[in-house]
C-alpha cells in the first residue's frame, strides 16, 4: 500500500527531529518526557490520516462496484455489450502483437493489459454482487 508508506514517510522527518534533540543535565529527563509525549502525538496523527484515507479508499471501492452494478443491471444491451466487445479487441490486439501481425506497441499493450485486468476485476465483483448477463 504506498499510500501508507506515503503517510508514514510524511511524519517521520517530525519523529526524527525529536530523536536528534541532544540536552544535558536536568533538562534531559523533563525533555525525554516531552520527547515521547510528541512522538505519541505524532503517532496518533499518523493514525488518523491513515484510518481516514483506509475509509477513503473503501468508499471509492464501494461507490464504484455500485456503479458497475447500476451498469449492468440497466436493460440496454448496449451498456452490458462493451466492456466484453472492448476485452476481446484488446486480445485481438495483443495476440496479433504476438504474431507480429501487427507492430509491437509498448503504450497499446499497456493500455490492453490494463483494462484487460480491470474487466477481469469488475467482472469478479459483479458474480460476488449476484449480476448476471
Amino acid at each position: 500500500m504506498s499510500v501508507l508508506s506515503f503517510i508514514t514517510d510524511i511524519f517521520k522527518p517530525a519523529v526524527d527531529l525529536i530523536d536528534e534533540l541532544n540536552f544535558s543535565g536536568e533538562e534531559k529527563g523533563q525533555l525525554e518526557i516531552k520527547k515521547a509525549q510528541i512522538k505519541h502525538k505524532i503517532a496518533e496523527l499518523e493514525n488518523k490520516v491513515m484510518s481516514q484515507v483506509l475509509t477513503l479508499q473503501q468508499s471509492i471501492v464501494e461507490a464504484n462496484s455500485k456503479l458497475e452494478m447500476a451498469i449492468q443491471q440497466h436493460g440496454n444491451w448496449y451498456t452490458k455489450a462493451v466492456r466484453p466487445t472492448i476485452n476481446l479487441g484488446n486480445w485481438i490486439i495483443v495476440l496479433l502483437m504476438a504474431f507480429k501481425a501487427i507492430e509491437y506497441n509498448r503504450e497499446i499493450l499497456i493500455f490492453c493489459g490494463g483494462y484487460n485486468a480491470h474487466y477481469t476485476h469488475a467482472r469478479k465483483e459483479e458474480k460476488k454482487a449476484g449480476v448476471t448477463r
